[in-house]
């Protein structure tokens, strides 16, 4: 009976609850203890299919995220992480602009973060503003963005958390490199390079960010040249990271006109797109075009066109749209070659209205 009261159910639904009669459901359950100062944890046995698991952890990713009761959902660190998170699943999912709005409202209710004390909530506060910057990137909002990506490196000086800042100047370089601005990018990029004790692959992806910045600047091509190299073996990155960095390598070359070596690096991307990512595969599907194109090369690019035309229409992205612009723009010298004008028709089918 004690029980009972303390939970504020009747004493006959702790009973068959007990009894495995009655099954309340675990979310009714985790409201329940979290009454007495009980939390659920769930752990795999070690024995468990990781197959099985990994089946079971997608399937729940979609389940809200429930906060301590103690606190306001946007004061528990662990909460706005996980929010972080799901935005970034679905901005590879579907792109930036169906997310933005999303994004930027969970952003406006962590601003009190910045002048309190819990340097955690603060570093979660900071990989959210991070994943907006992204968002906002990706919808070519380079103001909100730029905005996003100095909150997240402000929250995460004031977290003392150096991967978080390190993620904020990754951030900034690249938005910086998306609107041509080389020397801004390459600021960033040596700004998050000269932090203490980065992690390989946070320093890979600030590597990378300055040689594409480098790439944009006259007379930089051979120092970019050497960075792209150092990026080789790097270890400790994600499907979608891997998927990401080697399609930049391959821009990068392209920027520079080393052809060849830009194709096989963005096909490579491109491939292991398909697996882990809409967003990146059809971003780096466009830019297998345009190095087709700057390559001179009309009919691999008409293929290129016409997979990208079957693709396109999986995200929506202000990012991918610029560039099925650009890639329109490039194949109207080769308009009259029947290939070409017939990918033409099918990727103007899909641009946005």
């Amino acid at each position: 009976m004690d029980l009972a009261a303390e939970l504020g159910v009747s004493q006959s639904w702790v009973s068959q609850t007990s009894r495995g009669v009655k099954d309340s459901g675990i979310a009714k359950v985790q409201r329940l203890l979290n009454r007495i100062g009980w939390e659920v944890h769930i752990t795999p046995k070690p024995e468990d299919d990781p197959v099985k698991r990994r089946n079971f952890v997608a399937a729940v990713g979609s389940i809200a995220f429930i906060p301590s009761p103690k606190v306001g959902p946007y004061q528990d660190a662990e909460y706005v992480r996980a929010i972080a998170d799901r935005l970034a699943v679905a901005r590879y999912e579907q792109g930036g602009i169906p997310v933005a709005s999303t994004a930027m409202r969970h952003l406006k209710k962590v601003g009190t973060a910045i002048s309190g004390k819990d340097h955690k909530l603060q570093s979660a506060a900071s990989d959210l503003a991070c994943e907006t910057a992204r968002i906002f990137y990706d919808s070519r909002r380079y103001d909100l963005a730029q905005r996003a990506g100095s909150f997240a490196l402000d929250l995460a000086r004031r977290a003392g958390d150096v991967d978080g800042q390190a993620n904020a100047c990754s951030a900034l370089s690249r938005i910086s490199i998306d609107q041509g601005h080389g020397d801004r990018g390459i600021v960033y990029a040596r700004q998050g390079m000269s932090l203490p004790d980065l992690a390989s692959a946070r320093r890979a992806w600030l590597k990378l960010r300055l040689a594409r910045s480098l790439a944009l600047v006259g007379g930089q091509e051979r120092a970019a040249r050497d960075r792209l190299a150092e990026l080789s073996d790097t270890e400790g990155l994600s499907a979608h990271e891997k998927a990401d960095m080697k399609g930049n390598i391959g821009v990068a070359l392209a920027g520079m006109r080393a052809y060849p070596d830009a194709h096989v690096a963005i096909a490579e991307a491109v491939k292991l797109s398909e697996q882990c990512s809409p967003l990146l595969l059809v971003a780096y599907q466009a830019w297998q075009a345009e190095a087709a194109l700057g390559a001179r090369e009309p009919m691999m690019a008409a293929a290129h066109m016409a997979a990208l035309a079957r693709i396109a229409p999986m995200v929506s992205s202000a990012r991918v749209d610029s560039h099925i612009a650009g890639v329109l723009t490039l194949s109207g010298r080769w308009a009259d070659v029947p290939e070409m004008r017939q990918a033409r028709e099918h990727l103007r089918s899909v641009q946005p209205d």
